[in-house]
């Protein structure tokens, strides 16, 4: 009879001490929200990480929003409702030339993996003078993509097309095919969608031979400083994400079918081969802010001289890549 009670003694024991453990990590859980831009393949190590439930790995309850254009995302961050962001192209550098402390502290995409798409009339880059450009909004990627790519076929954004904005992707491809606009840069997967309305491809942006922040995590040094160890815990899980990505294609394939909500099999597989398997910058530390800020110098004078290093803070990818942590995500890949 002692023997059994104490047998339910010593169950019991290990029962609360179970659930205190479980109870113990639940709490340990920080809940943040972050966001980027409209669902695509180059945001997606955001989804990445979450479907592999890699934020919760590192301590961290994650809410990640769709955000229609990276200068929502950052207005967003700088309100406070959304510390850290997946963001890239001027906007990060803009709003620091403007006043505010924001910094990158991560590139995952340093190649444009965009693509100039045109009506079927249109034979060359050249021919786009006097024509009507779309872009998904200013100040965003496609609109930063698409004005470096004209200016190196000799056309002045400003003087020689005129710039429009069109939308999300899907909508941009359907403004070319109404013929609202003559041409535009997409990025998969609505390059396949401009491929099966016979729209032309005129230029591959990612064949061009010169380094950019394309798309990265970016934050305030306000909140790095004060919460460095919750920034170091999402880029662990912004990491483990991106390289389960790369290695593991059925997972990444399910994933973006969820969040471009579609099963079109031809339309995730070149997705993932043109960007995710190839495409993602890892170890992610910053990358391609002075070219950036060169390219940047006619619409922002005060672009001219500033010093790339004081927009980015690669120290945490730094710690993670000598600390083998990234290493031993890559091996095997």
């Amino acid at each position: 009879m002692m023997i059994r009670r104490l047998a339910i003694c010593s169950a019991l024991i290990v029962a609360i001490c179970y659930s205190s453990v479980l109870l113990a990590q639940e709490k340990k859980l920080k809940s943040l929200q972050t966001g980027g831009g409209s669902a695509s393949a180059t945001q997606m190590s955001l989804w990445l990480a979450k479907e592999g439930k890699y934020y919760e790995k590192h301590g961290l309850d994650v809410e990640v929003i769709s955000i229609p254009g990276s200068s929502l995302a950052l207005q967003a961050m700088l309100s406070g409702e959304l510390p850290i962001i997946q963001a890239g192209g001027a906007g990060p550098i803009s709003t620091h030339l403007s006043g505010a402390d924001t910094v990158i502290i991560a590139t995952i995409a340093k190649k444009f993996n965009w693509w100039i798409f045109s009506q079927p009339n249109i034979n060359r880059m050249e021919d786009l003078k006097g024509k009507v450009f779309g872009t998904t909004r200013f100040g965003t990627q496609s609109d930063l993509a698409s004005r470096i790519a004209l200016r190196r076929y000799g056309i002045d954004p400003e003087r020689d097309i005129t710039m429009v904005q069109t939308g999300g992707p899907a909508e941009t491809v359907s403004a070319m095919v109404a013929g609202k606009v003559h041409a535009a840069a997409i990025t998969p997967p609505a390059t396949l969608q401009a491929k099966k309305v016979k729209l032309k491809e005129l230029l591959d942006l990612s064949k061009l031979d010169v380094e950019y922040h394309v798309n990265g995590l970016v934050t305030t040094r306000r909140f790095l400083k004060s919460n460095e160890d919750v920034v170091r815990r999402f880029l662990k899980g912004y990491i483990e994400g991106a390289v389960r990505g790369q290695k593991d294609k059925a997972f990444a394939l399910k994933t973006m079918a969820k969040y471009f909500r579609t099963d079109d099999r031809e339309l995730l597989e070149e997705t993932y081969e043109l960007i995710i398997k190839s495409g993602f910058n890892i170890p992610p530390y910053p990358a391609g802010v002075a070219n950036l800020l060169q390219g940047m110098e006619t619409q922002f004078p005060k672009a001219k001289g500033a010093k790339a290093e004081d927009f980015v803070d690669g120290r945490l990818v730094k710690e993670l890549d000598q600390s083998g942590f990234i290493k031993s995500l890559l091996a095997g890949r």
